[in-house]
């Protein structure tokens, strides 16, 4: 059983203790004592950040995430925070990778964005939401969302590629073959997927000498 807590107690002081009851497995106990804590200090950052350990546990991703949210916003520099703070990103990340294989687009980019709030660094996230944003045909913020991968993860040929692709889309060429080209000169293997993307109607292009697009890329 869990004591109630004393007048006397401070927060500091109970989440010391619900500390110790998480660290003997004792999660239901220490769930209800970070809920009396969080009770009278809602914003309390370590309290919070214990919560979205729990709430991890529990598989419960969004309220791992929005707990994440509050104690990172309450101390952007801790290490500890920042770390529980990537842990909720990569559940709510896979979470979000699921809702867009199931055609859920709304609810995958909210996950994308919301994940990517806990941690803008998280390459594989920027990827992800780039695709949903491709999905729901916004290719402008997609585009960017690729940029932030190649920010990140420099040669990423992939993102270069779907960058180039959501560019096209909105009608600039010009740089849109200038991503393609980077792309193959990082990966000559993404000349398939470049070639079927310039053969889009589109384009207005009609390309028939597949060498001469090659060379074209190794270029550009």
């Amino acid at each position: 059983m869990v004591a109630p807590m004393r007048s006397s107690d401070t927060s500091d002081q109970a989440l010391v203790e619900a500390i110790k009851i998480y660290r003997r497995k004792r999660y239901a106990d220490a769930e209800v004592m970070v809920d009396r804590i969080l009770a009278t200090t809602p914003r309390h950052a370590g309290a919070q950040q214990l919560k979205a350990l729990l709430a991890l546990l529990r598989g419960d991703i969004d309220g791992a995430a929005e707990a994440a949210a509050v104690s990172l916003a309450e101390r952007p520099g801790h290490a500890q925070t920042a770390d529980v703070a990537r842990k909720a990103a990569r559940a709510l990340f896979g979470a979000a990778q699921a809702d867009a294989a199931q055609g859920n687009a709304a609810r995958a980019l909210s996950r994308f964005r919301r994940a990517l709030g806990l941690d803008r660094t998280n390459a594989d996230g920027w990827f992800g939401l780039g695709l949903a944003l491709q999905d729901v045909k916004d290719y402008a913020a997609a585009a960017g969302a690729f940029e932030q991968v190649v920010a990140l993860r420099p040669g990423d040929a992939r993102a270069l590629v779907n960058r180039a692709i959501s560019l096209q889309q909105l009608g600039n060429l010009a740089d849109a073959m200038t991503s393609y080209g980077l792309a193959y000169q990082t990966d000559p293997s993404t000349f398939a997927a470049i070639s079927q993307a310039l053969s889009a109607a589109s384009t207005g292009l009609l390309l028939l000498d597949v060498e001469s697009l090659r060379d074209r890329l190794s270029k550009s």
